[in-house]
């Protein structure tokens, strides 16, 4: 297959046919992959590694775990805020592609009720990469006996998809952290 050509010169408003470039809009239509940043300041671990058989068999999406050394998550690309639990612990993001981003700040931290926890966003919103989300107290949860694991999966990714995850083992929020390729 040829790969689509951008030509800015193309009039949208002229009939195309199968052989014509594509303009910018239906040039990003065709893109296939959504690079995701790291949202933590941490070190890598697989995801297979949690302590969390929800997480670590898959079976909640592909992805790692961030074990944290700040208590801030940030935005890892551009997308749109499709949920924020009213605990804080966790929240999803949706890319213009469709990928859908789960952050799991914590392991069974639902319990604590949305203490520890300040949510910056809520459903809805647009956001930037690097646009903190949520502050979390990463003392508070180890003192009150939680793991501070985090998990980041990607939930709606299909059996023809692959992700391609980082080889770096500690991360500054804004590194390369994986690709989503769909096919």
């Amino acid at each position: 297959m040829k790969t689509p050509q951008l030509d800015s010169s193309v009039d949208s408003s002229k009939k195309k046919n199968k052989n014509q470039t594509l303009n910018n809009n239906e040039l990003e239509k065709s893109r296939k992959q959504d690079i995701i940043a790291s949202p933590l300041n941490g070190e890598v671990k697989n995801l297979s590694k949690v302590n969390d058989e929800v997480f670590s068999s898959g079976s909640m999406g592909k992805g790692i775990v961030i074990v944290p050394k700040k208590g801030i998550v940030y935005a890892p690309t551009n997308a749109t805020i499709s949920m924020v639990f009213k605990t804080g612990h966790a929240i999803g993001l949706t890319t213009e592609l469709g990928t859908e981003i789960l952050i799991h700040i914590g392991l069974d931290t639902v319990e604590l009720k949305g203490e520890g926890f300040e949510k910056l966003v809520q459903e809805g919103d647009e956001v930037l990469a690097g646009q903190p989300l949520i502050i979390f107290e990463i003392d508070k949860l180890q003192q009150k006996g939680y793991e501070i694991d985090i998990p980041i999966v990607i939930s709606n990714i299909s059996e023809n998809a692959d992700i391609f995850i980082t080889d770096e083992k500690q991360l500054e929020h804004g590194d390369y952290l994986f690709t989503v390729v769909n096919s």
